[in-house]
């Protein structure tokens, strides 16, 4: 009963013992069958580093001329082929004479106030000396001044003075005694002895009085005058200190701010007019050759219309059309580059890749960069937009 009780534990266990035992054994199999199947079939390896990519074919430089200004052609000085020198006219516009006179006039305008600016600091130079002399002059004022006052302002002066005051105090209590003797007689005839001596008397005190108090007050007086020439010559040695500081920096800072700004506008007063006149003139801004000649005299020509086309062929270079990102990565500047053309296949020639764009294009959704690669000895066959291939070896 117990063994009868127990198969179905019995069986159930057995059947879990298969499972795993299957289980493992499809887990040995994978383990097994796994490096077989990577030993099979091997991972592709890239067994070339060769980038290669296509590119066209430029001069060292070229530039499309135009003028900034419309205007009528007046002049065509160069035609294609010509070979010029680096700011040589090429070819000018007409209807030059308001040009010219608005350039006289600011020349004009601008020598003005050149002569102003030169003339305020030639005046501020002179007047510099100038304060310098008068405040040397008040030096020697109240050198003098100061030299008299101490001459003068001495004890004896102030004696002189003293005895000076107490004498007219003296000779003023005569002179009120004299008075009075006369005042008792002078009502009587004039030709009263009494009278005639009173008043005698009366005249030689009060001439007596007249000068003691005249000499008296020169005496005050010529103290005093010491005294306010030392001070006036001092005030006018101060005023002359400041003048002469004022004056050594050169001009009044305000006039000179005036000047130099209305020079200033004048100058580019001149700038702007030249510019202007010159903008009738189509120069070369560099060596180069003609490529292309479109305009003829007479003709109307609109700013920034392409009228000549000009390139420098002293060197041929190679620009990439089509080299992605994931390649860009991979090359670098000074790298040795070879390069086919597409019209001479069998020339081979070597390049130095010189610069790689920072900017990118997107062409066809893919994003593309240029390298700009320097042809060591170009073939003498090569033209201007030809197709190569170019070979990056890694």
């Amino acid at each position: 009963m117990l063994k009868h009780r127990h198969i179905p534990l019995i069986l159930s266990l057995a059947v879990l013992l298969s499972a795993s035992l299957l289980l493992g054994s499809c887990s040995t199999i994978e383990q097994v069958i796994q490096p077989k199947a990577t030993a099979t079939l091997p991972p592709v390896q890239q067994t070339s580093k060769l980038i290669i990519a296509e590119g066209r074919v430029v001069p060292k430089e070229s530039t499309n001329l135009f003028f900034t200004t419309s205007g009528e052609v007046n002049e065509v000085l160069v035609k294609e082929g010509d070979q010029v020198n680096e700011g040589a006219p090429l070819a000018r516009l007409g209807d030059r004479e308001p040009y010219e006179a608005t350039l006289a006039t600011a020349q004009l305008e601008q020598l003005s106030a050149q002569q102003q600016l030169d003339d305020l600091k030639e005046k501020a130079a002179i007047s510099s000396s100038q304060a310098d002399l008068t405040r040397l002059a008040a030096e020697n004022a109240l050198s003098e001044a100061q030299e008299q006052l101490a001459a003068i302002d001495t004890d004896e002066t102030q004696n002189r003075i003293d005895d000076a005051r107490k004498a007219v105090t003296d000779v003023q209590d005569e002179l009120k005694d004299a008075q009075d003797a006369f005042d008792k007689y002078k009502d009587l005839d004039p030709d009263n002895a009494n009278r005639k001596d009173a008043e005698d008397k009366l005249k030689e005190v009060q001439d007596r009085y007249d000068h003691l108090v005249r000499e008296r007050d020169r005496l005050i007086r010529d103290l005093e005058l010491a005294r306010v020439k030392v001070k006036d010559t001092q005030t006018s040695l101060d005023q002359a200190q400041r003048e002469a500081d004022a004056r050594k920096d050169g001009p009044d800072p305000d006039q000179l701010a005036l000047a130099q700004a209305r020079l200033k506008n004048a100058q580019a007063g001149v700038t702007a007019a030249q510019a202007a006149l010159d903008r009738l003139d189509l120069l070369a801004p560099y060596a180069g050759k003609i490529v292309k000649v479109d305009l003829v005299v007479g003709e109307r020509i609109l700013p920034s219309q392409t009228v000549m086309v000009l390139a420098d062929f002293s060197a041929w270079y190679v620009e990439t059309t089509d080299l992605t990102e994931n390649e860009v990565v991979r090359i670098s500047t000074d790298q040795k580059v070879k390069i086919i053309p597409d019209a001479l296949p069998e020339v081979t020639m070597t390049g130095t890749v010189e610069s790689i764009n920072e900017g990118y294009v997107e062409r066809a959704g893919d994003i593309t960069y240029t390298a700009r690669i320097l042809i060591a000895q170009p073939d003498p066959l090569l033209r201007w937009g030809m197709t190569v291939e170019v070979h990056f070896e890694e």
